[in-house]
Parts: C-alpha cells; structure tokens; sequence
C-alpha cells in the first residue's frame, strides 16, 4: 500500500470495544453529565456501567486492552507487530489526557518517556536563550511524540503543548528498549522517523521564518 492509499486514522471510543447496546452507553453518557453537573464525585463510564450491572470488571478491562492495542497497530512505529507481540506491548502503557494549552514535555528536562497520539493535536516547539519561541512541527494521531530524547538520555531537545484536547499512551523507555534494538522492523521504522525529524528540526531551525 503507498503513502496515498493509506486509510485515514480515526481513534476508536471505549465503546467500540464493549459488548453492550449503545443505548446502555447512552444512559451512562447521561449520568455522567448529571454528575458533573452537580459536582458528585467523578465516575468513569466503566465504573458506571459496571456498577448497573450492565457489564462486569472483566468486561471493561478487556476493553481497555482492546482499545490500547488498537492505538498501538495504528502508530507507524509498532504496525509490524503480531496482536500477541501487541497485548504483551499494551502493558507497558497507560493513558494520559492532557488539555488543550498544556505543555506536556519541557526542553533541556529530562524525561525517559515515549507518548503515541491518540486523539487530539500537539504542537512541537524549541525556546531559544532570548526566549523567542521557534515552532517545529505540528503532530497529529497516530504518531510518536518524544522519540527524539531516546538516544540523548531522556533529556528533552524540544517543548509539546496540547493544540487540542488530547489523548495519549505513555511508556517508559526502558520497558520499550527490547523492541527498539532487538525487534528488526520495530527499531528500522523507529530510527527512521527519529532521523526524519532530526532532519527536519535542524533545517528548520537553520531557516527560521
């Protein structure tokens, strides 16, 4: 399949990965509102569903993995991987929500982790000694973000801020070292994109607008 066949990447809600009716889903949107809305203690959709006995804890559990893998299948660094390799992957990740406005990475800080976009929009971006703020790059699902600082010792080389409202999975590097350097089609598609964006940082940084 070539660059232009690609299907379009469209995130999956935790609905799409549970066995129940969507109107079951909808009466848990609803009472979720009524909860914010009236300031009670926050409930996850899972928790309420699980408490109307409308799914068990398995069955949410099952979901979130399920969504998880589908995530990772869909970042271009870990596509080649079989849906054991994946699930065995997908422990290593949790989820994180970051709002829009939010920086979430700070140059020159260390940080030995690695997010993959879900939903959402960042914005990659370097600050220089005069405090001029030059931008790099804007990312969009499904694509690594920080793969960069896993050759410089987890210290940050740029600043991401959320766009958007955004969705990510977060992982230690050391819980992905075995893929990156003894998995062949994982680390070649992983250094490629690293080399790319050291390219593009560096010529962008030559030629500031």
């Amino acid at each position: 399949m070539s660059n232009n066949d690609k299907i379009p990447y469209e995130d999956k809600r935790i609905g799409d990965f549970l066995a129940c009716s969507k109107g079951l889903l909808q009466n848990a949107v609803k009472k979720q509102g009524h909860i914010l809305k009236h300031k009670i203690p926050y409930k996850t959709i899972g928790q309420l569903l699980i408490e109307n006995g409308d799914i068990t804890r398995e069955d949410w559990e099952t979901a979130i993995r399920k969504q998880r893998i589908f995530r990772l299948r869909s970042c271009p660094v870990f596509s080649s991987l079989s849906d054991t390799e994946l699930a065995a992957l997908s422990s290593s990740f949790v989820e994180v929500t970051v709002d829009m406005g939010e920086q979430f990475i700070v140059q020159d800080m260390p940080e030995p982790t690695l997010y993959i976009l879900a939903s959402g929009k960042v914005e990659v971006y370097r600050t220089e000694v005069d405090e001029t703020r030059t931008h790099i790059a804007y990312v969009e699902p499904p694509e690594p973000i920080g793969e960069m600082g896993y050759s410089s010792g987890g210290v940050r080389t740029a600043s991401v801020r959320a766009v958007k409202t955004s969705i990510l999975l977060r992982a230690n590097y050391k819980d992905l070292t075995h893929y990156f350097e003894n998995v062949p089609r994982v680390a070649f598609e992983f250094m490629r994109i690293v080399e790319a964006r050291r390219q593009d940082t560096e010529e962008i940084l030559k030629n500031p607008e």
